[in-house]
C-alpha cells in the first residue's frame, strides 16, 4: 500500500478473503485469480472500506448482490449482474444478507494484453473513460457469461485457456460500457487522450498537483491545444473540462470517503488556498465541500 489516504492494493496483497491466502498470488504476466464467491477461503465480505485496486476485478453476481461506491457513484447490484470494476477506481461496498453467489476474477492488463497486437489490447476493448461497467442481465446473457466464467475458473492453471476464456468474457462486456460522448460514434477513444486520461488518474490518487492542463501536455509530448482539440473530438469535452471533472470527481471521493481535513484535501489536489478550493468545489458541484461532506456522512 501507499500512503495515500485511501488505501491501494497491488495484485498479491489484497485483502480479498476473510481467511489468510495459502499461497502467494501469482506475478504478471500470470496474474489472474477466480474465485467462487460462495467458497470459504473465498467469502464475499459484507462490507468492505474505502480502497483502490491496481488491477481489474470482474464479478458475475448470481445470487446476491448489494451497494456498492465507485468513486463518486453509487451503484445498486442485482443478482444475475456483471460488474467490471477498472484499477484505480475508488471502491467500497455492502453487500445485502442472505446467499452470496457466483465468481469473481481479479486479472492484470499484462495478462490480458500478452501476444495481442495494440488494436486489440484491452484499452481497445474497454475504450471508454468509464470506472466501471455493469449490466443487469437477461437470463440468457447471464447464462452465456457464466458458461464463459465458469471455463475461465476451470482453467485458470491453463493460463492460455484461461486468457482466451477471460477475453471471450470482456467482448460480451464491451456492448455494454457506457458510452463516452463522441462526434463519432463507434470510434475508438485515441491512445492519447486514453494516456492524458490515465495519467490524471494517476496523479490525483498519488496527491500530486493536478490543475495545470500545461504540465499534462508536457508529459505527453504534445500542446495543450492539440490534447484539448483531440480530446474535444473523442469525447466532446475539452482537455480542460475532463481534468476538472476528474479533479471533482476526486474531491468527492475524499470528502465522503476519508476524514481528511479539507485543508489537507485541498493541498492534495493542488490547490494552495482553502477558499480557492471551496470557490471551485461549490462551482463545479453545487455545495461548499463542508457541506457535501455532511451530506454523506451517513454512508462512511
Amino acid at each position: 500500500m501507499d500512503t495515500s489516504p485511501i488505501p491501494t492494493f497491488r495484485f498479491n496483497n489484497y485483502p480479498q478473503t476473510e481467511e489468510p491466502v495459502l499461497s502467494p498470488l501469482p506475478e504478471a504476466p500470470t496474474q489472474v485469480v477466480v474465485y467462487r464467491r460462495e467458497e470459504r477461503f473465498a467469502t464475499c465480505r459484507q462490507h468492505m472500506e474505502q480502497h483502490r485496486r491496481q488491477f481489474f476485478k470482474l464479478s458475475l453476481v448470481e445470487q446476491g448482490g448489494g451497494t456498492f461506491y465507485l468513486n463518486d457513484e453509487a451503484i445498486s447490484v442485482a443478482p444475475n449482474s456483471v460488474l467490471l470494476v477498472m484499477p484505480g477506481t475508488a471502491l467500497r461496498w455492502h453487500l445485502h444478507d442472505g446467499p452470496q453467489t457466483g465468481l469473481y476474477c481479479f486479472f492484470s492488463e499484462d495478462f490480458y494484453n500478452a501476444g495481442l497486437l495494440p488494436n486489440y489490447q484491452l484499452h481497445a476493448v474497454l475504450s471508454g473513460a468509464a470506472p466501471y461497467v455493469y449490466h443487469a442481465c437477461t437470463p440468457t446473457e447471464y447464462a452465456a457469461l457464466r458458461q464463459s466464467g465458469e471455463q475461465l475458473s476451470a482453467q485458470q492453471q491453463h493460463l492460455e485457456k484461461a486468457r482466451l476464456y477471460l477475453r471471450l468474457l470482456l467482448t460480451d462486456l464491451r456492448d455494454w460500457q457506457a458510452t463516452p460522448n463522441s462526434s463519432s460514434s463507434g470510434t475508438l477513444v485515441p491512445a492519447l487522450v486514453q494516456q492524458f486520461i490515465q495519467l490524471v488518474d494517476v496523479r490525483l490518487a498519488a496527491g500530486a498537483p493536478a490543475l495545470v492542463l500545461d504540465s499534462y501536455a508536457d508529459a505527453l509530448a504534445v500542446t495543450p491545444k492539440h490534447l484539448s482539440a483531440v480530446c474535444r473530438q473523442a469525447t466532446g469535452q475539452s482537455a480542460a473540462g475532463l481534468l476538472k471533472e476528474k479533479v471533482a470527481t476526486e474531491a468527492k471521493v475524499l470528502l465522503s470517503g476519508t476524514q481528511l481535513p479539507i485543508s489537507e484535501l485541498s493541498y492534495r489536489l493542488g490547490f494552495y488556498d482553502v477558499a480557492h478550493f471551496s470557490r471551485w468545489f461549490k462551482q463545479a458541484v453545487g455545495h461548499t465541500p463542508s457541506a457535501y461532506r455532511t451530506q454523506f456522512a451517513a454512508y462512511k
